[in-house]
């Protein structure tokens, strides 16, 4: 069988209500209107943590950042993980990435055969892109601007040198030397610096969006969290509504920007014979509030600005074009659609392949959706209600995302919502304990809990996902038959490492 190529076209920083397909017409972007009318949208996908790092790290891993240990920026993964990339390379993909891919230390690739990368600056000197730069303008050597060259929201160089459109020129490359070796499928890896800050699209791009048309920053009263209210004192937004605007102008430009170079990598696999056998994910590691309530950027914050992000699954046989989708889902599904466009049926952790969840009656269809913020923050979204809790504060916010999607009323506290909070506080702490890798003593793991957990992970009865202890032993068992409880239920350990027991007997009668 001819395996797919497959192709993650990944932003920094963006969010959907910028976009034409989410509803923002004032931005105009015909190629990723392309990817979506080729393939289907999903209007309820979330970041599994508004922040870089962390974010991608469950890209490559399929685990939310409590379980892959990379709970902020800067930090390394935890040993003993499986990678994407390495799942991929198994399969007897050609794998490459190109762009930011914002790991620790910043040339890891995590398994992938090749890369050409941008990682604003962490790579010092001997960074890819630079040294392209360099090479072309050797009168920008010790330009302490280094990558970003900005002034006044835009980029100072021809537009040809914006790092947007070298990465794209690398992945063009490299998908060209693929089709004409076709040793192998493709597996890449695009990931745009933009529209992160500095916000500097090139000339090209500027009075590109109609300013009137953007979403304005939204505004509300009442309480807030005390980690919003500190940062919102270190890192506030402009106070004048004007400059805050002219940032929102500038961040819609650098989209614009970046929807020419996914429109020239689009053209490269056409011209190359690879289009329509290339399967094409696009989304990002989380928004960006850019004023919203205040604050700028992201961080522990349940506000759609910069927890909601884009995600399109576009040129695969099977998805329906020109459709949209409410599944529960986000870009923790990354790497399971990823190994399942590929042909593989094992997964990776958390991950749900959106090629599995798009059936209405696919049992893999989330009933919660999950995200955190190291310490700060712990999230959990359901089809009508968004719950976030900020341990050691005291504080909650709770939103009907039915009735109030944009997230200005919190119910938090309100006697008529006790049992909501109540509900949706008992799916943060089964969401830990699931991260935490599912402790539970065999002769205590009865069958409602494995119900449960079977809903919540994806994988639950793949043989070896777990290690597991204390299986019932032979005289357990004749105590639950006397009892007239069946007493078979810890066989689902037979599957898995068993650590301690004190004797193993799963005959079945």
């Amino acid at each position: 069988m001819n395996r797919r190529n497959v192709m993650v076209i990944l932003c920094d920083q963006l969010r959907p209500d910028f976009l034409p397909v989410y509803g923002c017409r004032a931005v105009p972007c015909p190629n990723i209107e392309s990817l979506a009318a080729a393939g289907t949208v999903f209007d309820r996908a979330i970041s599994c943590c508004p922040v870089c790092a962390p974010a991608r790290a469950s890209m490559m891993t399929g685990h939310y950042p409590s379980r892959h240990g990379v709970w902020t920026n800067d930090l390394p993964f935890r040993d003993g993980l499986e990678y994407l990339a390495h799942r991929m390379n198994a399969l007897g993909y050609r794998t490459a990435c190109f762009g930011k891919m914002h790991h620790f230390p910043a040339d890891d690739l995590k398994g992938f055969q090749f890369g050409r990368l941008m990682e604003e600056g962490r790579l010092g000197e001997g960074e890819p892109y630079l040294q392209w730069l360099y090479g072309l303008r050797p009168d920008l050597v010790g330009d302490g601007r280094r990558w970003h060259h900005c002034s006044n929201r835009q980029f100072q160089l021809d537009d040809e040198l914006h790092y947007e459109h070298w990465i794209a020129s690398e992945a063009i490359e490299h998908l060209r030397r693929g089709a004409a070796e076709a040793s192998a499928p493709l597996f890449t890896w695009v990931s745009f610096q933009g529209p992160h800050t500095p916000y500097n699209p090139p000339s090209k791009a500027r009075g590109s969006v109609d300013p009137a048309g953007l979403p304005a920053p939204l505004e509300r009263e009442g309480p807030v969290c005390p980690v919003h209210h500190y940062r919102g004192a270190w890192n506030p937004a402009p106070g004048d509504p004007e400059e805050v605007m002219r940032q929102r102008v500038a961040y819609a430009e650098s989209i614009v920007h970046i929807d020419g170079q996914i429109g020239r990598i689009l053209g490269a696999l056409k011209e190359t014979g690879m289009l329509e056998t290339t399967t094409v994910i696009f989304s990002a590691d989380h928004g960006d509030l850019i004023g919203d309530f205040g604050q700028l950027e992201k961080g522990p914050f349940s506000f759609s600005g910069q927890l909601n992000v884009p995600l399109i699954l576009s040129n695969h046989p099977s998805v329906p074009c020109g459709k949209r989708s409410e599944v529960l889902t986000g870009n923790i599904d990354i790497p399971g659609t990823v190994l399942d466009a590929a042909g593989s049926e094992e997964g990776l952790g958390l991950s749900r392949s959106l090629l599995e969840q798009l059936p209405e009656s696919s049992s893999l269809r989330r009933e919660a959706n999950f995200a955190e913020c190291a310490g700060n923050m712990k999230l959990v979204e359901t089809e009508r209600y968004r719950f976030a809790v900020y341990p050691f504060t005291g504080f909650r916010e709770l939103y009907d995302r039915r009735e109030d999607p944009r997230d200005l009323n919190n119910l938090s506290g309100r006697p008529e919502y006790r049992e909501v909070e109540m509900e949706m506080m008992t799916l943060v702490l089964e969401h830990a304990v699931i991260c935490d890798g599912i402790e539970i003593g065999g002769f205590d793991l009865s069958p409602e809990i494995q119900g449960k957990l079977r809903e919540l992970h994806p994988r639950f009865d793949r043989p070896g996902e777990f290690q597991a202890a204390f299986p019932l032993m032979k005289r357990a068992k004749e105590a639950l038959r006397r009892a007239g409880i069946d007493p078979n239920y810890t066989n689902w350990f037979k599957n898995h490492r068993i650590l301690a027991h004190y004797g193993l007997d799963f005959e079945e009668r």
